[in-house]
């Protein structure tokens, strides 16, 4: 008898053991599984309320009569790349939040127990934070570049040297490709020089250079004719602001004369409009006879004559 009372009572503690181990793992699931509905209803929460105040917003640029139909694209723009910025630093926030509060729950679930955790979180927060400074400085600095509105995702940046697109904002790296294609991950923090490419309007800057002999005013128009031309393209209005253009001489070397134009353009499309007033310029100055400098026969730097014997 007491043999199989003793067999009996451990086939209970097994039985128990193994009722517990199940039922905790069943609870792990079930926290995982709300851990993961959490996250897509934050998600699709913050999209849904991203995409409301977008709607509201453009709305409102839409409907004010101040600002052109031009700024108020631009305008427009920006704000939708601003709140890509914003909505995905959310995102990020709130999907760091709800894996805390789903381990902690985990870990109680598994017979943890959460409170000494917790207490002595606070003392090792406080040692961890000396050493996680930087951390802390890229995170701040990221949310106040997004909340000034410094630079946003889909900006042509230079950021630290490296020019290119911001393809993503993070809690601490910023991402950045470049017109070669390279991807480049750029602390928040580290951030010393920044230049935002996609703000308002920029600049294309083309110089032609004449030869000596040239009618440097003839030039001149002949350039303002062809910039004015390219201002009432169907194919290149969108990008080219309605202003004048700056024309003038920049510089004199012994083989030519430099004439620079500068032209204000939409954000991000200087590079194009500076390559085809360039190609049209060419074509313009030698139909209208303006020689273009030619090298001499002993190179081009120098008209140097030759030695004498």
């Amino acid at each position: 008898m007491n043999l199989r009372a003793e067999e009996s009572v451990a086939d209970r503690v097994t039985s128990f053991i193994d009722n517990t181990f199940l039922g905790a793992l069943i609870a792990v699931a079930v926290i995982l599984v709300l851990a993961l509905v959490v996250r897509w209803i934050w998600r699709r929460f913050v999209r849904r309320t991203t995409s409301t105040f977008t709607k509201s917003a453009v709305t409102r640029y839409v409907a004010a009569d101040k600002e052109s139909e031009r700024d108020r694209d631009m305008a427009i723009a920006r704000y939708r790349a601003r709140a890509a910025a914003v909505s995905g630093m959310l995102t990020s926030v709130g999907t760091f939040v709800i894996a805390a509060v789903a381990l902690l729950f985990a870990l109680s679930a598994l017979g943890v127990n959460v409170a000494p955790l917790l207490a002595s979180a606070g003392i090792a927060g406080i040692a961890i934070g000396f050493g996680a400074q930087t951390i802390v400085r890229d995170f701040l600095s990221g949310v106040f570049m997004i909340l000034e509105n410094q630079y946003g995702v889909g900006d042509v940046v230079m950021i630290n040297g490296v020019n290119g697109t911001v393809e993503d904002v993070g809690l601490r790296i910023t991402t950045v490709r470049d017109f070669d294609g390279t991807i480049w991950y750029v602390t928040n923090g580290s951030v010393a020089e920044l230049g935002n490419q996609s703000q308002g309007w920029s600049v294309a800057v083309v110089d032609i250079p004449v030869a000596h002999g040239a009618d440097l005013e003839q030039a001149k128009q002949v350039l303002a004719s062809t910039v004015e031309a390219l201002q009432h393209d169907a194919d290149w209005e969108n990008k080219i602001m309605p202003d004048h253009p700056v024309i003038g001489v920049e510089s004199v070397t012994a083989l030519s004369v430099t004439i620079r134009v500068r032209l204000h353009t939409v954000h991000e499309q200087q590079i194009g409009v500076g390559r085809e007033l360039r190609a049209r310029a060419v074509k313009a100055l030698e139909a209208a006879g303006l020689s273009m400098p030619q090298p001499g026969p002993y190179g081009a730097a120098d008209q140097e004559l030759p030695p004498t014997t």
